[in-house]
């Protein structure tokens, strides 16, 4: 764990609300000989510990900036950081019960938008590439080379023109893959786009629940954003090995 990441950790583990809820659970515990007390205790302090992570005890963290220059990533991650500021308004003006239930989708919630910010770094790089390289020259060279291996009536000359034939049919096809990644980083950054429009809404509609109907759809959104987790996790890896050639 990096020393910040350990620095947020530590206090929010020694926040006053989090060890006053621990403290009561062991003095509780002792009254009454029930380790059961100490184990309630355990959760609903893992809880506000979670909370204070992702709130950051109310006070918002500056988000690592990135400079997009390519208009489609550039405008997804705008709409991504307008959907977020419109979550912590609703959050703030949310009960700290309901806050207390969104802990943990809240967490899922920032792990989705670093992993957004990790593909839009993809996409900036392969853009970034795409623009050094004309595609209609590469495909003008393999068809150039193509006229000549017809033409040619020397053995050896025809083996470097099909040499180099093949050398440019293969970099046309990187740049063709190239942009049907970015495309499909741009289709997942759309996705995760309407994820989060779509919170505000959902929290503010779990403020009229009660506790039961409230888990329930705790539960679905959790579920929800780790099935996107999974998804966004996935195309990263895919990505690496082709990404990692022109970054």
């Amino acid at each position: 764990m990096k020393p910040s990441s350990l620095r947020t950790v530590t206090k929010a583990a020694t926040s006053a609300l989090s060890l006053a809820v621990a403290g009561t659970a062991t003095l509780g515990a002792v009254a009454l000989h029930s380790w059961s007390v100490v184990a309630l205790g355990g959760v609903a302090y893992a809880t506000l510990v979670a909370w204070d992570l992702v709130s950051g005890n109310d006070t918002k963290k500056k988000k690592d900036e990135i400079t997009l220059r390519d208009p489609a990533t550039r405008s997804a991650m705008q709409t991504l950081s307008t959907s977020r500021l419109q979550l912590d308004r609703v959050l703030q003006e949310t009960s700290e019960d309901v806050k207390a239930h969104l802990a943990l989708v809240l967490l899922s919630v920032d792990e989705l938008e670093a992993r957004a910010t990790q593909l839009a770094t993809r996409a900036e790089a392969i853009a970034s590439y795409l623009l050094t390289t004309d595609v209609r020259i590469v495909e003008q060279g393999v068809r150039e080379l193509e006229q000549r291996v017809r033409d040619t009536r020397d053995p050896e000359a025809r083996a470097h023109y099909e040499s180099a034939k093949k050398a440019r049919e293969e970099h046309l096809a990187t740049l063709v893959e190239l942009t049907h990644v970015k495309e499909r980083i741009f289709a997942s950054l759309v996705t995760i786009c309407a994820t989060m429009d779509a919170l505000p809404a959902k929290v503010v509609r779990m403020r009229a629940l009660d506790s039961a109907a409230m888990d329930a759809m705790t539960g679905n959104l959790k579920d929800e954003l780790s099935r996107m987790n999974d998804d966004m996790q996935s195309l990263e890896e895919t990505l690496k090995s082709l990404t990692e050639v022109i970054v």
